[in-house]
């Protein structure tokens, strides 16, 4: 393959934690090799996937009639991204030498290198990934040892004009997703993400003055006051939301509703108010006033 004379050169150390070099990474393996894992290692935003736009287009990563939409639409973020001299990860199979081929004629054409890291997981491996998967992911024991036998070489790559072909297995992957994410901001909303999915987490946002684990959930002026709690330390920090439709009958103070997910949340904020209540004030557990 002939690559343009002004090509940057692949200085690229995939040994430690340094992935500052911009390159199109190109991971090759079977379904169910562990791809999507090694693609982690790396940002978030770097990662484009065929299943990911086929997702995005047609709401199921498995629906294979959507695919040349998925296709338009890969090409275009890719070609978006190099253009920029954005590092990009592609998340696929390739183990077609034309799909590589179209892939590094592309990292070419913007001056960017093409590194190539293969995942070589055993089939019997593969295939029992397969099993365990949804079935509207799962790829056909034909396919899989197929794709198996498709996994070329170092030498293959190399000629076919890739700068750098690694093995996964020879680095430190781990390594690198630690030091990357040592690195990255502390996730403030993870405890919320955890407990109520990422669409609530993105209104939610944590009171400033407060300082005692309590935020609000808000859309549109509508407001839901939540709080992670541990109480007096006897028991292990779990969420509350407090309840504008109850009243303690000892004090009148504010209660509040142990919520465990989205469903609890739904149940206070409709007020359907549960039997188990909290009040800062007096913490009494029975004889609510519902107002």
């Amino acid at each position: 393959m002939t690559r343009p004379t002004q090509a940057r050169a692949a200085a690229v150390s995939m040994a430690g934690a340094d992935l500052t070099t911009p390159a199109l990474f190109t991971l090759i393996g079977p379904a169910g090799a562990g791809k999507s894992r090694v693609a982690a290692v790396f940002p978030r935003g770097w990662r484009l996937s065929l299943d990911a736009c086929r997702q995005r287009v047609a709401d199921n990563a498995g629906d294979q009639d959507a695919t040349a939409d998925a296709v338009a639409v890969f090409d275009a973020v890719l070609d978006a991204r190099l253009t920029r001299g954005l590092p990009t990860v592609v998340d696929a199979t390739n183990v077609e030498p034309a799909v590589r081929a179209r892939l590094a004629t592309r990292a070419y054409a913007h001056y960017m290198p093409a590194v190539a890291i293969v995942v070589r997981t055993p089939l019997d491996v593969c295939l029992e990934r397969q099993r365990l998967r949804l079935p509207h992911r799962k790829v056909p024991q034909r396919v899989v040892t197929a794709q198996h036998a498709k996994v070329p070489t170092a030498e293959q790559l190399r000629a076919e004009g890739f700068d750098a072909v690694y093995d996964a297995a020879e680095v430190d992957l781990l390594g690198m997703l630690l030091a990357r994410s040592a690195g990255d901001y502390p996730d403030l909303l993870s405890e919320v993400r955890a407990a109520f999915g990422p669409d609530l987490a993105a209104v939610f946002a944590w009171h400033p003055d407060t300082g005692d684990g309590t935020g609000v959930f808000g859309v549109g002026g509508r407001h839901l006051v939540a709080r992670l709690w541990n109480g007096a330390g006897m028991y292990a920090p779990h969420w509350q939301a407090r309840c504008d439709t109850a009243r303690c009958d000892r004090c009148g103070g504010v209660v509040w509703a142990a919520v465990d997910d989205a469903t609890d949340l739904l149940a206070v904020y409709r007020g359907q108010v549960p039997d188990d209540l909290h009040c800062d004030a007096c913490d009494a557990p029975d004889d609510w006033d519902l107002a």
